[in-house]
């Protein structure tokens, strides 16, 4: 079994791990959509553990995806593919590789500043590296904001790329992202 990505296909780690990613994503959005509209307190709490769990699931698995993005090679792209398009969607999959790492920690560390803690289910909590600040809470706000509005600009560009392989281009980029075997 294939364990790397290499020049001709995606691994099944990194397909089995990008949908995981997908499914993480969805959900913890999903349940901040859920936070802001429950009015039951204890509902809030459960929702919000459940959202940090989420999240600290993501940051583990983002850290191996984006080790294994930088040290591996990226598979060639199908077709006959613009340069430019190649360069731009690799950079946007590795800054999004990045930031899948980078967000949850910031957002670890906003409440972090601001004094919350980071409880997940069961009573546990993630332990804070620093007391409560208003300066840090204030630039780590900052910091997470700036990179979300960055994440979905690129998560528009992931998206985009992909309907233009499936639908315009009608290559098999979907198909390789689904795991099977297609010819370059």
């Amino acid at each position: 079994m294939q364990l790397r990505d290499n020049g001709l296909r995606f691994s099944p780690i990194t397909i089995v791990l990008h949908w995981v990613v997908v499914i993480l994503l969805l959900s913890i959005i999903g349940l901040g959509i859920a936070l802001s509209q429950s009015v039951d307190d204890a509902q809030k709490l459960e929702y919000s553990h459940l959202q940090n769990l989420l999240g600290t699931i993501l940051f583990c698995i983002s850290i191996y995806r984006f080790w294994a993005r930088i040290t591996s090679y990226h598979p060639l792209p199908l077709g006959t593919p613009n340069p430019v398009e190649v360069i731009a969607s690799r950079s946007v999959a590795a800054a999004l590789a990045l930031a899948m790492v980078l967000l949850p920690l910031a957002a670890w560390l906003t409440k972090c500043a601001a004094g919350e803690t980071v409880g997940l289910p069961g009573g546990w909590a993630i332990p804070a590296p620093f007391g409560p600040s208003v300066e840090a809470h204030h630039l780590f706000g900052i910091l997470f904001k700036t990179g979300a509005t960055a994440f979905l600009a690129g998560l528009a560009l992931h998206i985009f790329g992909a309907l233009k392989s499936h639908l315009i281009l009608k290559n098999d980029a979907l198909k390789r992202m689904l795991g099977k075997h297609v010819e370059l």
